[in-house]
């Protein structure tokens, strides 16, 4: 019987990561931040087991058979170089320890034993950056800039070594002054900071701003005021630097206080800076300009005639209205929605009127109105489908056509088509013209005289399902799995069901949760999907049947085991200088396997790393670390269909009758 455990020794830096099969051992391992490159070394005890004859039997250690066992540790030292990329992060972490359960997701070990005592063999200290001396220690919390370089401490060898990074270009400069992204000690670093090499001495910081690497716009534009109208591309000064409003959609915080240019909340590793969501630094200025607070007449487009003025009344994306020589343009859905309420009419000064309007020129004289619809005779849909009747979400279907009417004198109606689902589960709850009611119609176009209805469901537009009807629907069964189809009677005469299908995962989730989620009901389209109409029996599709065999796994865990050792060595519970007895021991850590049963996935288990489990007669295996963090939570637990559960688990073959 063969059990190994392994126990670290020590890690110091190194920066070469390709060395193969040194012959002797870096330094040992005592904690600390570890790098891209870092060597170490780290001893694996193997403990193996075996019969031994003795004598005489049944007396003191010898058991009655004659033969007891023997345990021999064999003990063997490997170099390992911590991994590049992202994994990095992980060697400074102790559950990522060389040679460890997952020493292999951060460390690459040599192939060959190495030789000598620790730190007989030097790890190299990377090249010096290109620099003189070295910059200010990195500091979380500091507002870092793009090309900022900071200072993180490492070491090589025996000695202290200090390492050199630089911020990214923007926009992922915006992560360097982010806790997550520390230089060289986070997992995603990376995506923030270039490493550039060793350093020694000091030199200036490179805090910003800085001037030099910012460009001179001249003039200083007005200083920022709170709640003043400003859009993209608007400008304000503070401090001497110059800020501009970005585009939309965050051009809407420019007006807002809490988005203040150069303004922060809190302190430390809290400070937020809200503004840098709004603006954007294009320069230092001087002395002063125009300001570029909207509106500006000199930069507002010419409109010529003025629309009618603001009403209260419904207005669509695109209505134009007038107020003291301005046009106002809706907004897009759902901004469009605030558009004809009252508190929401746009005037010259700032207010919640721009969250619906938007400035779009300057007006004399008038024009005639623009409001919507339109009863250009081109756009008819021809005659009138019935007018809408408040429902629920199951009243109309994907392409049904209802009236509204806008007018009665003269008698004009407005046709809207349902959109498609989820849309359509909209189109009962909101009428077409009221605010909400574009999330589930689409204006088709003017109509005139009447059809008849298309309300749903048709039974000859239904697509006829199977030879016969699945079993009933029933709140009661709990074991409903993807694909799975059931039948709901939606008349007695004539009898008439409806056929429905799970939908998959994660929705299928929802199909075996009783009446919440019935099929037709408010929330049934979150779990079931209408295929058709049905008529007379067919045998149920169940669920898959009980397994009834025996399906194991090997499983692995490392356990405590005492180890005799030498007085005053590492870990050894005799101190240098006392009596070397039996009692000198140390604890270590051995790895055993057991056979475990394979069950099936349980919401009141922790899984670790090859744990399986099963559903039906098919094993699943968690995944490594951190996939694994996931095999505890339902919404991955194995299913038979694909799904994010792919994400922590892995297919593990099939259980045996």
């Amino acid at each position: 019987m063969f059990k190994f455990h392994p126990i670290v020794l020590a890690t110091l830096f190194g920066y070469n990561a390709g060395v193969a099969n040194a012959t002797g051992c870096y330094a040992t391992y005592n904690g600390g931040s570890f790098f891209s490159g870092s060597m170490v070394s780290a001893t694996t005890t193997t403990e193996t087991t075996s019969p031994e004859s003795c004598t005489p039997a049944g007396v003191g250690t010898c058991p009655s058979t004659g033969f007891r066992t023997v345990t021999t540790r064999t003990s063997k030292t490997y170099n390992y170089t911590c991994k590049t990329g992202a994994a990095a992060a992980w060697c400074s972490q102790s559950a990522f320890a060389p040679n460890g359960i997952y020493s292999g997701q951060a460390w690459d070990r040599e192939s060959a034993e190495c030789t000598g005592v620790a730190g007989s063999a030097t790890a190299p200290i990377p090249p010096a950056w290109s620099g003189a001396g070295c910059p200010f220690f990195f500091s979380s919390g500091t507002d870092y800039s793009a090309e900022d370089v900071v200072t993180v401490p490492g070491n090589a060898g025996s000695a202290p070594v200090l390492l050199v990074y630089q911020c990214k270009a923007s926009p992922t400069d915006a992560f360097c002054s982010q806790g997550g992204f520390e230089p060289g000690t986070s997992i995603h670093w990376e995506q923030a900071w270039n490493f550039l090499g060793s350093c020694d001495g000091t030199l200036a910081p490179t805090s910003s701003p800085d001037f030099t690497s910012i460009a001179d716009v001249g003039g200083c534009p007005a200083l920022y005021s709170s709640g003043a109208d400003y859009e993209e591309g608007d400008r304000v000064s503070k401090d001497g630097l110059v800020y501009q409003c970005k585009a939309h959609p965050q051009s809407g915080f420019c007006p807002v206080a809490a988005y203040e240019p150069g303004t922060s909340i809190g302190s430390g590793s809290q400070t937020v800076e809200y503004w840098k969501e709004a603006w954007s630094i294009v320069g230092h200025c001087s002395g002063t300009i125009t300001p570029t607070s909207s509106p500006a007449f000199v930069s507002l487009t010419n409109m010529g005639g003025c629309p009618d003025e603001w009403v209260q009344q419904t207005y669509e994306e695109g209505d134009r209205v007038s107020a003291n020589n301005l046009v106002y343009v809706c907004k897009a859905y759902p901004n469009s929605g605030h558009c004809g309420q009252a508190g929401y009419e746009p005037t010259s000064e700032p207010g919640p009127w721009s969250v619906a309007w938007t400035v779009a020129g300057h007006c004399s004289g008038s024009i005639g109105p623009t409001g919507a619809p339109s009863f250009d005779p081109v756009n008819s849909v021809g005659a009138c489908p019935g007018e809408w009747v408040a429902g629920d979400h199951t009243s109309y279907e994907e392409g049904d056509m209802v009236s509204v009417s806008v007018s009665d004198t003269p008698i004009r109606k407005i046709a809207y088509r349902c959109n498609s689902w989820p849309l359509s589960g909209f189109c009962g709850q909101f009428a077409p013209n009221v605010h909400g009611g574009d999330q589930g119609w689409t204006l088709a176009g003017s109509c005139d005289g009447s059809i008849g209805p298309t309300s749903s469901p048709s039974f000859d537009a239904l697509t006829v399902v199977g030879d016969g009807c699945p079993r009933e629907w029933s709140a009661t069964t709990t074991d409903y799995e993807a694909g799975d189809l059931v039948a709901l009677e939606v008349s007695e005469s004539p009898i008439r069901s409806i056929v429905y299908q799970c939908r998959e995962w994660p929705n299928s989730g929802y199909c075996g949760q009783g009446s919440g989620f019935k099929p037709a009901t408010q929330y049934g389209e979150l779990a079931w999907t209408l295929k058709g109409s049905c008529t007379g029996t067919i045998a149920p599709t169940a669920s898959p049947a009980t397994y009834t065999g025996v399906c194991t796994f090997n499983q692995c865990v490392m356990v405590d085991s005492p180890q005799s050792c030498t007085a005053g060595s590492a870990g050894c519970s005799c101190s240098s200088g006392q009596t070397q007895t039996a009692s000198c021991v140390r604890t270590i850590q051995v790895r055993t396997c057991t056979d475990q049963p394979v069950d099936t996935w349980s919401n009141s288990k922790s899984y670790a790393t090859d744990d399986v489990v099963r559903r039906g007669t098919r094993r699943f295996k968690c995944r490594e670390w951190p996939n694994f963090l996931w095999c505890s939570m339902a919404a991955y637990q194995p299913e038979l269909v694909d799904g994010i559960w792919t994400n922590a688990w892995r297919e593990d073959g099939e259980c045996l009758p």
